[in-house]
């Protein structure tokens, strides 16, 4: 069932990369953990849908072994929660393994599952020379922040630990997800949560149970570009001594 924080101090990955991804997985969970906080970490998506039903929030179908065909097998949770077990951030990882990660998006697969398939796919306009990612796709989402913790910079520590996830319990090829935006005035984001790129995908996406049109960006990064990432992160934290959770702006690009 649910797999603790052990995941990530273990010792059955003994090459360099897993090394490094376990070091800064842990970091960030002793970070929480010095603020009093429980990281839990599951394999499926069961603590973080349930997390997201108690919070009111908008459970994307990608996830909801409900509506797609998700399990322990090919996605991941991560909820952290304080001392009095009360909500305080959550995000999801699924697996997806493919030759095309554009046309599992076009397929309409990628939101909506067997039960729930679109009768056409989805109009993406990713331009021709934006690079379509293929092999094994670590793909988080469902991001989610209590509002009285909000402003600390944790969504950036939820995605981190997923992406580590990824490559920690399926070797991920490339790292990506997707970012809503419901105000076309403002600017587009620019390598938001420190993925690598970011690129407009669909000008308008109807998300059931909001009243708002939203602008759809890709965001990814490959492996290598990753676990750079990974050490320049890990050389930034140890470099500055102790760290507390006030400090996740070390967590440079």
């Amino acid at each position: 069932m649910a797999r603790a924080s052990r995941v990530f101090s273990d010792s059955g990955h003994a090459d360099d990369t897993q090394q490094d991804v376990a070091a800064l997985g842990t970091y960030l969970i002793r970070l929480c953990e010095s603020a009093g906080w429980d990281c839990r970490i599951a394999e499926g998506p069961g603590l973080w849908k349930a997390a997201m039903l108690e919070q009111g929030g908008w459970v994307n179908p990608t996830f909801d072994p409900a509506k797609s065909l998700v399990d322990e097998r090919n996605t991941a949770s991560v909820v952290i929660r304080d001392a009095e077990a009360g909500f305080v951030a959550c995000n999801a990882l699924r697996l997806f393994v493919t030759e095309s990660f554009k046309e599992v998006v076009r397929s309409g697969e990628l939101f909506y599952g067997p039960n729930m398939r679109l009768l056409n796919g989805l109009p993406l306009i990713l331009p021709e020379t934006a690079a379509d990612l293929s092999g094994r796709i670590g793909y988080s989402g469902g991001t989610l922040v209590s509002r009285r913790h909000r402003g600390k910079r944790l969504g950036l520590l939820t995605t981190r630990l997923v992406r580590l996830l990824a490559h920690r319990l399926y070797r991920a090829d490339a790292h990506a997800g997707h970012i809503f935006q419901n105000r076309p005035s403002d600017p587009w984001p620019r390598n938001p949560y420190h993925f690598a790129r970011c690129t407009p995908c669909l000008p308008s996406l109807e998300i059931p149970d909001r009243q708002e049109d939203y602008l759809l960006f890709l965001v990814d990064i490959g492996q290598a570009e990753f676990l750079a990432q990974v050490r320049r992160n890990l050389r930034k934290l140890v470099g500055e001594g102790d760290q507390t959770l006030d400090d996740l702006a070390l967590l440079a690009p």
